[in-house]
């Protein structure tokens, strides 16, 4: 009984360890209260919407959020029940593995300890995103690929698995799908096929629904960060191999078990657990293709589950003093690592110094960053969490009443504030027009695209008029918001929905977002809002500036029409002007474009208040010019170089007719 016994006391000793990492660690991010909003508005009456006013899907996990709605009926209260329900499924996930997909007891304690060890694992063992959910689906998966004898019946269960993970997460089927395809091509029965289809039908449904009800297959969110405008693939990939690198000086027993999932097939000659290996690549190529993310870790806990359950499995065939000895490394990094969640208490971030919670390439700690606000232990010890600064704006937000409010971090911000409250997404990710234009800022960090809130979209919201100055993009607009706020059953609805995904609408997004050509010009109306006497305009590229001095006796209020033609080649000013400052030989697109105007004391002293539009641009082929319009507008009114704000400079620079 003792032989019996002991090793799944072990199993269970484990298995709490891995619980009480996850319990001690547990927290919630900003980015799940963007689902819970959702939730929230769902439960209450008012659909799967976001903002109230108009059907858009906030949200990557249809399966979470369908779930979460569940438990949200009964609870009414999001903090603690994510939270728990987050706990519930990571264990079930884990204790599924280690029992059941786990070749021997001590493969199931390597698999738990790895897990365990993990930052990524347990930090996104919570969080309330839908990690957890895609680790329970994906241990089941694997359960039944691995220990089952292929028949329509388990290619039925395969594939409906396979749906209901990427119904949770649409790109999990990288992931599910290599294995998916090798258990039917052992069979090839035409009864195998229709098996398949039969369990893709959860997923056939909800993009059926999707369409019909958002006017979209894929989430507006994924619009929004899959929108990278003139972000270059080769930017794109070096981003993703950053994502990789933070992981290994982070996380350093994460991606070592991936690598070890990885080679292990090919080494052991493991033909059965080839086509999960498969998956992996497929999916870490995606990662890296996208630019990864820019919460360290979150990425890559589904491909370690997969290479967890590669190990464990009798498919490699290891003995079970290789899994002994195994122990020994995987002590060693757990106990080396900095921010092993075994050892670091759950406010040590991996985002040093503590001043910089964002390493260079946009990648955060993001359970450290929000823990004190959002912890579950720390919810017992100071009531009324979430205390950000972002739940706090939201809370006084639903006090002043029906309102429209900008602003890029949502998600406090949205599911406090209330259904009363229009939020206006700057990153695009809530808002179906935004998330259709290219993003506008060229320091962009990944998924955090900035766009520029086209003129007369707010008052447009607010008074349910069509206000978009710009025609291209009003016409554009005019079909949106037919798709999304529009009567679900009419047929003209209907058709615009087909129209526009299928792209018939897109030439005037283009001639709105972008120009194209050799020479850009801008001219332009400058007023001077200040009591200094000298004004001048310029065109920055770098450390290259283009200048003229328009007036060195000027008065507040008096304005000039300007004209600047710019062209790779060079950039040439169009005006009557006192005197040539500088000039610009040759742009460079490392770079952008910024055409302002400045005030000082005299032609010679440092500016006082500057004002100025920023254009991300490229230079193509044939020298020709690809810029993103209408351009970022800041102000900087104190001279130093790091007091730049954004903000509407209309009333000091404005196209001119």
């Amino acid at each position: 009984m003792t032989r019996t016994w002991g090793p799944r006391l072990l199993i269970l000793f484990l298995l709490i360890v891995f619980g009480a990492a996850v319990v001690r660690h547990a927290w919630l991010c900003d980015d799940a209260y963007i689902t819970f909003r959702t939730v929230d508005n769902f439960v209450n009456g008012y659909g799967l919407t976001w903002n109230v006013d108009e059907r858009v899907q906030v949200y990557t996990h249809p399966l979470w959020m369908m779930l979460l709605s569940a438990v949200y009926v009964l609870t009414r209260e999001a903090f603690f029940s994510s939270q728990v329900l987050s706990i519930a499924i990571s264990l079930l996930a884990v204790a599924v593995l280690a029992t059941r997909v786990a070749a021997s007891p001590a493969a199931a304690w390597l698999g738990v300890a790895v897990l365990a060890a993990s930052k990524a694992f347990v930090d996104y063992a919570t969080s309330g995103l839908e990690n957890p959910l895609t680790h329970v689906i994906l241990v089941a998966f694997f359960l039944v690929y691995l220990k089952s004898e292929t028949s329509p019946q388990t290619l039925f269960l395969l594939a409906l698995l396979a749906a209901l993970g990427m119904l949770n997460r649409l790109d999990a089927g990288l992931l599910l799908l290599p294995a998916l395809v090798a258990a039917w091509a052992r069979s090839r029965q035409v009864k195998g096929l229709v098996a398949v289809m039969a369990g893709f039908v959860p997923l056939i449904l909800w993009e059926t629904f999707s369409f019909f009800y958002y006017g979209a297959l894929l989430p507006n969110t994924a619009l929004a960060k899959l929108n990278f405008g003139l972000i270059g693939r080769q930017k794109l990939v070096e981003q993703g191999l950053h994502y990789l690198s933070d992981s290994i000086e982070a996380d350093p027993v994460t991606l070592v078990v991936i690598g070890a999932g990885l080679g292990l097939p090919l080494v052991r000659k493991a033909w059965r657990a080839l086509p999960i290996a498969a998956g992996m690549v497929l999916y870490l190529c995606y990662i890296v293709r996208i630019g990864g993310d820019f919460m360290s870790g979150r990425f890559l806990t589904a491909p370690l589950v997969a290479a967890v359950a590669i190990l464990v499995s009798d498919a490699v065939r290891l003995r079970d003093r290789i899994y002994l000895a195994s122990f020994v490394p995987l002590v060693v990094l757990a106990l080396t690592a900095p921010y092993s969640p075994l050892l670091a208490s759950p406010e040590r971030s991996a985002d040093v110094p503590p001043e910089r919670w964002i390493n260079l390439y946009g990648i955060a700690d993001e359970r450290a960053y929000y823990y004190p606000h959002t912890g579950l232990l720390v919810a017992f010890e100071r009531a009324g969490l979430p205390d950000h600064e972002w739940a706090m704006a939201g809370r006084s937000a639903r006090l002043r009443g029906p309102a429209i409010v900008q602003d890029m971090s949502i998600g406090f911000l949205g599911y406090f504030a209330g259904p009363r409250v229009h939020v206006v997404d700057q990153l695009g990710l809530a808002d179906p027009l935004l998330a259709r234009l290219p993003p506008a800022d060229p320091d962009w960090r990944i998924g955090h695209f900035l766009r520029t809130v086209p003129d007369g979209y707010v008052e447009t919201l607010s008074s349910g008029e069509n206000r978009i100055e710009d025609e291209n993009l009003a016409a554009y607009y005019d079909v949106l918001a037919r798709v999304t706020r529009g009567d679900l059953f009419d047929v003209g609805r209907l058709v615009e929905v087909w129209k526009l995904n299928a792209g018939v609408y897109d030439h005037y997004l283009d001639a709105y977002a972008y120009f194209r050509g050799q020479t850009f010009t801008r001219r332009l109306l400058v007023t001077n809002p200040t009591d200094n006497p000298c004004v001048a305009v310029y065109v920055a590229n770098g450390e290259a500036t283009a200048a003229m001095l328009l007036d060195d006796a000027s008065q507040r209020g008096e304005a000039y029409t300007v004209q600047w033609a710019i062209a790779a080649d060079g950039v040439r000013f169009e005006g009557p002007h006192v005197r040539h400052l500088s000039s610009i030989h040759a742009l460079s697109d490392s770079e952008p474009l910024n055409v302002g105007v400045y005030f000082s004391r005299n032609p010679d002293a440092p500016p006082r208040a500057t004002f100025e539009r920023r254009f991300w641009f490229r230079i193509e082929e044939g020298r020709r010019l690809v810029v993103v319009l209408p351009g970022m507008e800041w102000r900087n009114l104190y001279g130093h170089q790091d007091a730049w704000f954004p903000a509407d400079i209309g009333d000091v620079v404005r196209d001119a007719p």
